[in-house]
């Protein structure tokens, strides 16, 4: 899927969305990234921070 396809289909710019992809997304809000992680079939899931590390990131090291 191109920039400008998923930026029209969000109705965002793609300057926003090839931010994001290159890590240049200073001040990009929570609502535009929940609006793309949605459009993309993922979510954004907030949790107490744990001092232990999660099986993911345990997973991560190897």
């Amino acid at each position: 899927m191109s920039q400008q396809l998923m930026a029209d289909h969000l109705g965002l710019s793609r300057a926003t969305i090839n931010a994001l992809e290159n890590g240049r997304s200073g001040d990009v809000g929570v609502r535009k990234v929940m609006k793309i992680l949605d459009y993309l079939g993922h979510e954004l899931a907030v949790r107490e921070k744990s001092p232990f590390p999660t099986l993911e990131e345990l997973r991560d090291e190897q």
